[in-house]
């Protein structure tokens, strides 16, 4: 009996420390040049979306991380929603363009 108590506190202090040492990693750092990059990234997604007939910058967020484009917001038309996709796509350093665009017509 004693034996079998012992293992189960064992057992226990064991998941413990493993739960607490989980809770207690640090969040991902990602250096300054990634973040630089990032930027650089979303600057030019920025200016080659914008330039798209259709797309508005008060209605458009733009964000990037580790090259990924996210693309939310309303644009007028399907095409300026697809081209705005396209334009994200090609911009160099981009590896894939999320999105979320509502067409609404003005």
């Amino acid at each position: 009996m004693i034996k079998s108590r012992t293992a189960q506190l064992l057992l226990a202090i064991a998941a413990a420390m493993t739960l607490g040492a989980c809770a207690h990693q640090q969040p991902e750092q990602r250096s300054a040049t990634e973040y630089s990059d990032d930027t650089t990234i979303n600057a030019q997604v920025q200016a080659a979306v914008l330039g798209v007939p259709g797309v508005h910058a008060n209605n458009i967020q733009i964000d990037t991380y580790e090259g990924v484009v996210k693309l939310r917001g309303k644009v007028d038309t399907q095409a300026a929603a697809q081209n705005a996709i396209q334009a994200a796509r090609q911009v160099a350093g981009v590896k894939s363009v999320d999105y979320d665009i509502d067409v609404v017509p003005k």
